[in-house]
């Protein structure tokens, strides 16, 4: 008698908010910006991904995507602080090239130690968002996560089982990608 194990799959998928409407080169991190005309068009789940629990962060920039696909496609969705994007504290509000060219030096030398003034490191944000992603593994169901280009970008790389780098490529706006696990 031949018995096969049933594998377990579900899927995780990330998605980043639609794009801002904010000036060109400004650090909004933990601000709550508005989205851009039209973002509604975001709002779409393949067919074959529709059967899931969604996570956002609560700033509105996610959130209102993510309610907008809980209303369509009749599904739960919750907010969670840890899917919050990089707090940059006092460099929030401001334009990129105001900032003391000096501290975003240091800041992209130990991106993971080094604390943005009134902000958070490198280090705290992965916490968090390991945290959430950890507990979101242990449940085996299938999820949506719609957060911001920092979370994401952590989250990819430890869904690809990868080394983990704090900078680089950004997840482009409302981009979905899913990931299938099987156990």
């Amino acid at each position: 008698m031949n018995i096969r194990k049933k594998q377990v799959c579900y899927k995780i998928g990330l998605m980043r908010h639609p794009p801002v409407d904010v000036p060109v080169g400004l650090c909004y991190g933990h601000m709550d910006v508005p989205l851009k005309e039209h973002w509604e068009q975001y709002a779409i789940l393949p067919d074959n991904f529709q059967n899931i629990t969604i996570y956002a962060s609560p700033l509105s920039r996610c959130l209102k995507l993510a309610q907008k696909i809980a209303e369509k496609y009749q599904l739960f969705c919750k907010t969670d602080n840890r899917l919050l994007e990089f707090h940059f504290g006092h460099w929030e509000g401001k334009l990129w090239d105001d900032l003391p060219k000096e501290l975003i030096d240091d800041w992209a030398q130990t991106p993971w130690e080094w604390q943005v003034p009134g902000g958070e490191s490198g280090q705290i944000l992965f916490d968090r968002v390991l945290e959430l992603w950890t507990e979101i593994q242990q449940k085996q169901e299938n999820v949506l996560i719609v957060s911001h280009a920092g979370p994401l970008r952590l989250l990819r790389q430890v869904a690809l089982g990868k080394s983990v780098e704090l900078l680089g490529e950004l997840p482009e706006f409302g981009k979905l990608e899913i990931f299938d696990f099987k156990l």
